[in-house]
């Protein structure tokens, strides 16, 4: 059976299932639900990501007008947010 890219969040927790949770992660192979499981997550993961890329954002000042006056410190503070969130929702997919 060929394997299909789901992203990044839905191949989290794709591992996450065969090594913490491998009875479930069997069932969904068996019933042929773990392509539409893994997508699933992946789309709301997705979404949650963006939204708190926007909030964050917005809370620690990562605005246009930073990037036309700093854009390297733009760049920085925007891969830490994006680092943060990988981060906090590694371990909500990790539960």
């Amino acid at each position: 059976m060929e394997e299909k890219f789901c992203g990044v969040w839905g191949q989290m927790r794709e591992e996450f299932l065969k090594e913490k949770e491998p009875e479930l992660y069997k069932s969904l192979v068996e019933r042929g639900k773990l392509e539409e499981y893994l997508t699933n997550y992946q789309v709301a993961y997705s979404n949650r990501a963006e939204k708190m890329s926007e909030k964050l954002s917005e809370e620690r000042g990562v605005t246009e007008e930073l990037y036309q006056n700093d854009p390297l410190e733009w760049i920085l503070q925007s891969e830490k947010i994006q680092e943060d969130i990988r981060a906090k929702l590694a371990e909500e997919i990790q539960k």
